[in-house]
């Protein structure tokens, strides 16, 4: 299983959320959604991501990006609902 690893120490803002998550995925500059249904999207598999085999992702310095984020709860929700592993550190 592919992990991609998101650095919460990276993230004061939401679109900084999106701008980590896109390099994480996809490289520097890279893109993984803008809002929580380009995320959800995204996270169904085939941009950045495989299409057949199984991913997850895990959210270093998760408290810190929860103290900054008006939509975290939201953000981890899209992940359930897609099925994508999130593992919070």
């Amino acid at each position: 299983m592919i992990r991609y690893r998101i650095d919460g120490s990276a993230i004061s803002s939401t679109q900084d959320f999106y701008d980590e998550i896109g390099r994480a995925v996809n490289g520097p500059g890279g893109y993984f959604g803008a809002n929580l249904d380009a995320l959800a999207d995204c996270l169904r598999g085939g941009f950045g991501t495989p299409a057949d085999e199984g991913f997850e992702f895990e959210w270093t310095d998760a408290d810190r990006a929860r103290d900054r984020l008006d939509r975290f709860d939201d953000i981890v929700a899209v992940f359930a609902d897609e099925g994508v592993p999130l593992h919070l550190r």
